[in-house]
């Protein structure tokens, strides 16, 4: 049970998506018009990233590496490199979310938010995720950005959430962010090493 539990927790909350917070770190140019960004990171539906996502709370913590695959509303998720835990594959579109892990009974939900909260009881913002990480906030809800000198977004506090951007790099005509902390006490996420494709040659099947 408690090994079953420990491969739930890793990879329902991997969904969603270390190191001390500060000023973030430019290693390209963000564009400075906010507005002008905005509406770049809103057109912005066809993406992917790898990297390396922490995930903790008061109870215990884990670190892998994610695949994170975008279009439109399509997404698979794969996660692999979690302790004991199998390969994860996470797929979700309008209606149906499907987790299948290497030795373990596949699980469906109408939504990601009801996965999560079946199995483990946790409120977590999975759909907000799709635009937190892109550097935005979600359209659903207030929200309160902040900016540092050059208007560059660098924290972020929605729905009780605080996102915090701590380092960008230049992709294609924008610059994406490359580490980030999401939190909400006792829960953290930490992306880091975030390496984009603001294109996909393969586009995830309907």
């Amino acid at each position: 049970m408690s090994r079953c539990r420990t491969l739930f927790s890793t990879s329902l909350l991997c969904l969603l998506l270390a190191g001390c917070a500060g000023a973030p770190r430019m290693d390209a140019p963000v564009n400075a018009d906010w507005q002008a960004r905005h509406a770049l990171l809103e057109a912005l539906t066809l993406w992917e990233f790898t990297g390396r996502i922490g995930v903790r709370d008061d109870k215990e913590s884990h670190s892998s590496r994610i695949r994170w695959q975008q279009q439109g509303e399509n997404y698979v998720i794969n996660l692999w490199g979690t302790l004991n835990a199998g390969a994860t594959e996470i797929t979700g579109r309008p209606g149906e979310v499907i987790l299948e892990q290497e030795g373990e009974p596949r699980l469906t939900a109408a939504t990601a938010e009801d996965l999560v909260r079946e199995q483990l009881g946790y409120e977590l913002p999975v759909a907000q995720l799709t635009y937190w990480i892109k550097g935005m906030p979600a359209p659903a809800g207030q929200s309160s950005p902040t900016f540092n000198a050059e208007n560059h977004l660098i924290a972020l506090e929605q729905d009780g959430w605080l996102v915090q951007y701590l380092g960008y790099t230049n992709y294609a005509a924008e610059s994406m962010p490359t580490r980030i902390r999401i939190e909400k006490p006792p829960l953290r996420l930490d992306f880091v090493r975030l390496d984009w494709t603001l294109q996909t040659s393969t586009p995830i099947a309907p």
